[in-house]
């Protein structure tokens, strides 16, 4: 990372101001946790609530090292991104931490939130998986269930639903409706809680993320920072005895070969438990792991009327493919106007809407907005019809067509992948954060005004990049091999 007296002026303002909005999250959970207990205690429960307060992962460095105001162009997991690709929007700085952008701060920011541990979130050393944990009872502590102070001892998320249940007195049920129920992974720490001295109750764990591993056992902790692309073998890993070195700077590995090798086993059945593998190694593996859902490619119709569709289902229709989406208007007459269909956010996303008698395909690019007038759209019964061409390089080319007959063929454009679009597909409004917002600064959710028959999705091919189409190449590898 740079040091902060390196950068230019702008830049500092920049990178201050992402910052500034991050401590404004901070300080707005805190005043709503105290807003919360404050109720708490005028309802008269507060003495005898447990609140638990604790994170999901180190800061993370995902903003790269200089930020991004596009979150989700910059935060995809794809191992080929083409030259043209652009991490970052050109917004206004006083846009970030404002409904009109998606912002993350930069890496250097991450590493000062996690000082002294290494590295940040998606990563297997302390800085990644290392968090706060705080956890307030009065009633317990009156009672001697809970001691006050600082505990050193090595726990695991997986051990505060046992906790909690033990805490409350309460046992877990051993089946339901006559099936047993699957073990928990977790034991409960209650005994570290009211025992400052008590021994840890969570001997040993694996870990790993984006093929980052790790696995801890009493006090000792295997490590890797693995490189994508790079194979996965044991000489990646690091050894570290972290009750005497808590921020993993001293390798043992040299020095205690013997404890790499049987902890690496370890790992690897504990992998093997668990479904980890394969691992991620840039080749669609994720794909192979987690297969396409056939269910999910079948032509879907919805309803005016018909809630947001659920996010990852909508994403499936438009992911890595070509896709088409047939609106048929059952009535449109001279003054109508509204969305037709949305999918998506400030993020990424696009909309059909008229506005103005003119029919309009709206492309949000990451946080970079196109806007297509289609021309007329005259009275009566109409088929509007969006084709989605996957392309070379992770674009789509669009066509647009009304009644049969072409009106517009926009320039090609990057794809939504990774985690765009964020929401789900709308029929006849466009929720929540607005695909396009001029139209929402004009308009609000601009709900259509005349009657919608149906909107439907027709998947298509997957793209050359697709994850499924290079999973379905290296199984035609293998079979050939084989």
């Amino acid at each position: 990372m740079p040091a902060w007296d390196a950068l230019k002026p702008e830049q500092q303002r920049l990178y201050a101001r992402y910052m500034e909005v991050y401590a404004a999250m901070v300080d707005t959970v805190d005043r709503n946790l105290g807003r919360l207990t404050a109720t708490l205690s005028a309802l008269g429960e507060l003495d005898n609530t447990i609140i638990l307060f604790t994170s999901d992962n180190g800061g993370t460095g995902e903003g790269g090292a200089e930020g991004t105001r596009s979150y989700f162009s910059r935060f995809v997991h794809q191992p080929r991104l083409p030259g043209d690709w652009d991490p970052d929007v050109d917004r206004d700085p006083e846009l970030i931490g404002g409904p009109r952008s998606l912002v993350h701060y930069p890496r250097g920011w991450g590493m000062a939130s996690n000082t002294p541990f290494r590295l940040y979130k998606g990563h297997t050393y302390a800085g990644g998986v290392r968090v706060p944990f705080v956890l307030s009872w009065p009633k317990g502590v009156r009672d001697g269930r809970l001691a006050r102070g600082v505990r050193p001892q090595y726990q695991y998320v997986t051990d505060i639903l046992p906790t909690l249940l033990d805490l409350a007195g309460l046992r877990r049920p051993a089946e339901r409706h006559g099936t047993p129920v699957q073990e928990t992974d977790g034991a409960s720490f209650a005994a570290v809680l009211a025992d400052p001295c008590a021994a840890s109750t969570h001997h040993e764990q694996y870990c790993e993320t984006a093929g980052n591993r790790s696995y801890y056992r009493a006090g000792c902790k295997l490590v890797t920072l693995h490189r994508p692309g790079t194979p996965y073998d044991d000489s990646e890993w690091a050894l570290y005895d972290i009750r005497t070195d808590p921020t993993e700077i001293h390798d043992l590995a040299a020095e205690r070969p013997g404890t790499v090798r049987e902890l690496a086993a370890a790992w690897e059945r504990a992998a093997w438990r668990n479904g980890v593998f394969p691992l991620p190694d840039g080749s669609a593996a994720l794909a192979l792991r987690h297969p396409a859902d056939e269910r999910y490619l079948r032509p879907l119709t919805l309803l005016p009327g018909t809630p947001e569709l659920e996010r990852y289902r909508s994403s499936r229709l438009i992911s890595f493919r070509s896709f088409e989406i047939a609106v048929r208007l059952e009535s449109h007459a001279d003054g109508d106007a509204g969305v037709l269909v949305s999918h998506g956010d400030q993020g990424g996303g696009y909309s059909l809407y008229v506005e103005d008698g003119h029919l309009h395909f709206a492309y949000n690019a990451y946080g970079a907005l196109h806007d297509t007038d289609a021309g007329p759209l005259t009275a009566g019964t109409r088929e509007v019809l969006l084709s989605a061409t996957a392309e070379e390089g992770l674009r789509w080319s669009f066509t647009l067509d009304v009644d049969g007959a072409r009106r517009a063929a926009p320039d090609s454009v990057h794809q939504l992948i990774g985690m765009a679009p964020l929401q789900g597909i709308s029929v006849g409004v466009d929720r929540k954060s607005p695909v396009s917002w001029p139209v929402h600064e004009r308009h609000g959710t601009f709900r259509y005004s005349g009657r919608l028959a149906s909107v439907t999705y027709r998947p298509g091919a997957p793209g050359p990049y697709s994850p499924d189409a290079v999973a379905a190449a290296l199984r035609s590898a293998a079979a050939a091999y084989e």
